[in-house]
């Protein structure tokens, strides 16, 4: 066992143990929607009587919250075809809600959003165009809320086996992921590797992918640790202590073809 391991596991929880409480292990349906309304202002009232995509929508809690909040609305969740998402699916039952692994064709949608599932994607660009082209012409919205950026003191998300801040500075990527092995099995060696996969996605690239969208940027928004003044505006800093951020882009076009600005 190297130093940086034997001090990371010295860090962190013994293997025997429940993971540390994170967002997802603490998330209902009646909280689900707290996190976007806190990072997207009157997200319940923006969604409220219209038709939502959510966009890896995971355990579909936020959708299955938007589906009950709104019984009017036509919310469909989309996801990668896992089981273990598949089995919770099985759970809601309302009228006005789809949990699907396929994107229902060629329909269009007031509000396409993702939560907390930006900085796993693959291939976030990609994803971005597919969610932008669902947006209905004229005033369709793309939101886009996450936590945390990769630099953030827990952008790497190893904070289920260690509360360690910014292990993934501390110590190499081999270090960290040899000491995750214990808690995990799926053999990952690259951070991208993980189960759900992680894409390092750091505040500037957000806001690059953002700003590139083709889509008129409504708002952006940077969300500091502990509400800490000032460093989401100071160079570097701001990468080191933003914990969430989010982005409402709006369509305007009226004939299907993005205008970039």
């Amino acid at each position: 066992m190297s130093v940086g391991e034997w001090i990371l596991t010295a860090m962190s929880r013994d293997p025997g143990t429940p993971d540390y409480a994170g967002g997802t292990a603490t998330t209902t349906l009646d909280n689900a929607l707290d996190f976007l309304e806190k990072t997207v202002p009157n997200f319940r009232a923006m969604t409220r009587d219209r038709s939502v995509l959510d966009f890896g929508c995971g355990l579909g809690l936020q959708a299955a919250a938007l589906a009950r909040l709104s019984p009017t609305a036509r919310v469909v969740g989309v996801d990668l075809p896992r089981p273990i998402l598949q089995d919770r699916w099985r759970q809601y039952d309302a009228p006005n809600l789809t949990l699907t692994t396929e994107l229902p064709d060629g329909e269009l949608f007031d509000i396409v959003y993702s939560c907390s599932s930006f900085e796993h994607f693959a291939d976030p660009a990609h994803i971005l165009t597919l969610m932008c082209a669902r947006a209905k012409p004229n005033g369709g919205l793309v939101v886009v809320s996450f936590a945390e950026p990769w630099f953030s003191p827990h952008g790497s998300h190893m904070d289920g086996f260690t509360r360690l801040p910014w292990v993934n500075l501390l110590f190499t990527e081999k270090t960290v992921l040899k000491v995750r092995s214990r808690y995990r099995s799926d053999g990952a060696r690259r951070y991208e590797d993980v189960e759900g996969g992680l894409n390092r996605m750091t505040v500037a690239r957000f806001e690059r992918l953002m700003r590139g969208s083709g889509m008129r940027v409504q708002s952006l928004r940077l969300f500091p640790v502990k509400g800490l003044p000032v460093v989401s505006h100071i160079p570097v800093v701001r990468e080191l202590m933003t914990a969430a951020a989010s982005c409402v882009l709006q369509r305007t076009d009226s004939d299907g073809a993005t205008t970039r600005r």
